[in-house]
């Protein structure tokens, strides 16, 4: 039996910034976003994907927005990335793009170390 695996990502980097910037730009490209950030637990800008001060703006909203579970801004979507106290956030969205971003924490998660990403809505 072959155990042969397909490559389905286009570019790599073992560089760990570099690996999140790729992901996060894929990310972006596939759910058609405007903007992708991955942020820390106290809103600063890990990694983005977009522009600089849309990605900077979504860094600071997505602790708030996601841990308070307060209503997010129109067009505002993310998760959290458990053990890392880090979101992962996106805007620009035409209707909910929560599955491709659960998947792209994953990603994170797994580039950084963690086994498991969480979502929260």
């Amino acid at each position: 039996m072959d155990k042969t695996s397909v490559e389905r990502r286009k570019r790599r980097s073992s560089n760990c910034a570099e690996a999140l910037a790729l992901l996060l730009e894929s990310t972006r490209e596939q759910a058609r976003l405007a903007s992708v950030a991955l942020s820390d637990r106290t809103g600063i800008l890990v990694a983005g994907a977009g522009p600089a001060r849309e990605c900077d703006e979504l860094a600071a909203w997505a602790p708030l927005v996601l841990d308070a579970r307060e209503s997010a801004p129109q067009g505002l979507c993310g998760v959290r990335v458990r053990g890392l106290d880090a979101y992962l956030c996106a805007a620009g969205a035409g209707g909910n793009p929560l599955s491709v971003l659960t998947e792209a924490a994953e990603g994170c998660a797994r580039i950084l170390g963690v086994r498991r990403a969480e979502t929260n809505a």
